[in-house]
């Protein structure tokens, strides 16, 4: 877990880091066990992204009304 400041709390910078590295670490060990190839996970994380992005984007049209 990332560090926490004198109050006891993440930082959104610490938080975004523990996230990324924790995804990271989960898609490594699933490749490297066999469970799915780096071809699957690429494939699946490209169209999750997609995903994302346009949620992002309507978040953001959203804010703007």
């Amino acid at each position: 877990m990332g560090q926490l400041d004198k109050e006891g709390i993440l930082t959104l910078q610490e938080l975004m880091i523990t996230a990324l590295a924790t995804a990271d670490v989960v898609a490594k060990v699933l490749i490297e066990k066999g469970v799915v190839t780096k071809e699957e996970f690429d494939r699946k994380l490209f169209s999750e992204r997609a995903n994302y992005q346009v949620l992002l984007q309507r978040v953001g049209n959203a804010s703007d009304d």
